[in-house]
């Protein structure tokens, strides 16, 4: 009897993970602008809609901050607590301070193939070169470079990616 209750349970977490997995998907689908094809949204995730989303996105936790413009490639894949902001408060020449009631909307572009870690941040303004890895717990302030690896606070190049195997890995649509 307790092998058949310990089976029920383990189809019973199957079946409502998969279902979790699908409305976390649902509600990026209906909120950004547009969406390509296969995107998986794992984990609790929320986007605005200036969102653009590419092919083969795969969200395990993101949260879009402001509602200024992302545009995320192909075949990108993220940690869960992701935060990318789109928007910053009028400090510079605004009407009071510390900042004043405006916003200042600064698109983010992340390329294709990019993998950003768990508990990474992303300003508003940056842009994410093709085939970059951003490390886990990352903030990233300033363009990353396409193949780069960063990490920090703030984060910085540390590594590279052997572009020529990618270039053979992509050149044969090897994609996760």
């Amino acid at each position: 009897m307790k092998a058949v209750l310990k089976e029920i349970w383990k189809r019973y977490k199957s079946i409502a993970s998969e279902l979790t997995r699908r409305w976390y998907t649902f509600k990026v689908r209906e909120r950004a602008s547009s969406v390509g094809k296969q995107l998986r949204v794992n984990g609790p995730s929320n986007v605005n809609s200036n969102t653009s989303l590419g092919d083969n996105v795969n969200f395990n936790g993101i949260e879009v901050r402001g509602d200024g413009e992302l545009t995320i490639g192909d075949n990108f894949h993220s940690g869960p607590d992701v935060r990318i902001l789109t928007r910053n408060h009028n400090y510079d020449d605004g009407d009071a301070i510390p900042y004043d009631d405006t916003y200042i909307r600064n698109p983010v572009r992340i390329g294709d193939n990019v993998w950003v870690g768990a508990g990474v941040t992303i300003i508003p303004g940056v842009e994410i070169g093709e085939a970059a890895i951003v490390q886990a717990g990352s903030t990233v302030v300033e363009d990353v470079p396409s193949g780069a690896i960063v990490g920090g606070h703030p984060a910085e190049q540390f590594s590279e990616r052997d572009m020529k195997h990618y270039n053979q890995l992509k050149a044969k649509n090897k994609h996760y």
